[in-house]
């Protein structure tokens, strides 16, 4: 197992009726939203899982799963950061 350590921010975009569960490959700076970065700079980000009109879960990468708990009932617009493990 490596112990290889790294930050990403989840963030839940708002979408209607269904949102997507990105995962940013870095974390954001203090005060700091998703929604300021510039569209070059979301080309970084990966959809994960998607939530449905009721923040239920509609589908989750394997890899996210630990996170499930976590997304489902969230309102869009919410980010947080994450530290991930590789192995």
């Amino acid at each position: 197992m490596s112990s290889q350590a790294w930050v990403e921010t989840i963030y839940i975009a708002p979408g209607h009726p269904d949102c997507r569960v990105y995962a940013m490959p870095y974390p954001m700076r203090p005060n700091q939203r998703p929604s300021d970065m510039l569209p070059k700079d979301q080309m970084d980000w990966r959809e994960v899982a998607k939530l449905g009109s009721a923040q239920e879960l509609v589908y989750i990468e394997p890899g996210y799963a630990d996170l499930a708990a976590n997304l489902v009932g969230q309102e869009s617009g919410r980010h947080f950061q994450v530290t991930r493990h590789a192995g």
